[in-house]
């Protein structure tokens, strides 16, 4: 491993860095002065190929990594003509998984390596063709570095710059791809608002932006191509759902009855919300900030949600009155309990 410090600013911060990797005997290096994203990670493909390694991958510092990420990232990249392979997180430009609050719902190392099982489980070693990388975390074989070559020192202290890389490595016959196997947990944006690079509303650099319109003019086009693929509203679905179902069957799940939702709950627990009345055809799962609306049937209320998944729930807390409400009580008569019930129900 190496650590690359870009002649951080904070006062004592390099010194105790360079203690810490002393200490567990990781490579270190501090620039004289800093040098900005693209010229700081090229410093770090340079010595990856010069040392001899046969892969590099480009970190930022705001990320969670779960146990055994580069066995499910190492067998995509190593598929024909991959040059490179970004991993799936909740902060990862278009491709991200979508979260109410991952800052609040996932930035722990437990719920990390378990998303990162779970999706595992589930995508294996597929490859998903995606238009660019995002460097946050990606795995880049050296032998490509060395065809391909370093990042572009135009795009100054950074952004966008491993966007100009992934178009030249695809132009060169390379593959960009995603793997979707494969979780790590990013915050965003952390030493970048911080140190000016981008302002509190902002989520790039707009000069930056214009070079890659000037030499890929076509590339924002292939974006909304792939976007309205539908291959990624897919890969999202199925990850979501294959992310509340598990958690179901592992940690138990609730559903609830009423009008309104409430919030007198764990943000771990699976909740399925249902109206009352019975007359919706779909109904929504929620678990630590992810939502799903799921098939309903309202004729068969206990049939759907056994099919869905597969176990039967711990409890089901009715809060209002309704059609609904009454057949879930008949379908699950020992998991029911009337914690709230309000009069009228509904105005």
């Amino acid at each position: 491993m190496l650590v690359l410090d870009d002649a951080s600013p904070e006062l004592g911060w390099s010194e105790e860095l360079a203690a810490f990797c002393k200490e567990r005997q990781v490579m270190y290096y501090r620039t004289p002065r800093n040098l900005g994203i693209p010229r700081n990670v090229s410093l770090g493909l340079l010595t990856a190929v010069k040392r001899g390694y046969d892969y590099v991958v480009i970190s930022n510092s705001d990320v969670l990594y779960p146990a055994g990420l580069m066995s499910a990232m190492l067998p995509v990249v190593n598929r024909p003509k991959v040059g490179s392979v970004t991993a799936w997180s909740n902060n990862v430009s278009i491709y991200s998984l979508p979260n109410l609050d991952p800052n609040e719902n996932l930035h722990s190392q437990d719920v990390v390596d378990w998303l990162h099982a779970t999706v595992n489980g589930y995508f294996g070693d597929a490859a998903m063709d995606i238009p660019a990388g995002i460097s946050f975390c990606i795995l880049i074989p050296t032998s490509v570095v060395e065809d391909v070559g370093i990042m572009d020192p135009c795009f100054g202290r950074g952004y966008c710059e491993e966007t100009d890389w992934s178009l030249r490595s695809l132009n060169a016959g390379y593959r960009i791809c995603l793997a979707p196997g494969a979780f790590v947990f990013h915050h965003g944006r952390g030493s970048n608002l911080d140190a000016g690079l981008v302002s509190l509303n902002a989520t790039t650099v707009p000069e930056n932006e214009a070079i890659i319109d000037l030499r890929y003019p076509q590339f924002r086009s292939q974006v909304d191509a792939f976007i309205h693929s539908g291959i990624l509203a897919r890969a999202h679905a199925d990850a979501l759902g294959h992310i509340v179902r598990s958690a179901a069957r592992q940690f138990g799940y609730s559903l609830e009855v009423g009008w309104i939702s409430r919030a007198d709950h764990k943000e771990s627990d699976v909740r399925v919300c249902l109206s009352p009345d019975g007359f919706s055809s779909s109904a929504q799962v929620t678990f630590r900030g992810f939502c799903l609306d799921i098939p309903f049937d309202p004729k068969d209320a206990g049939g759907s949600i056994r099919a869905y998944f597969e176990c039967e729930p711990n409890s089901i807390n009715v809060f209002d009155r309704g059609k609904g409400a009454a057949q879930l009580a008949e379908a699950f008569p020992e998991q029911v309990t009337r914690a709230h019930r309000n009069y009228p129900s509904k105005i």
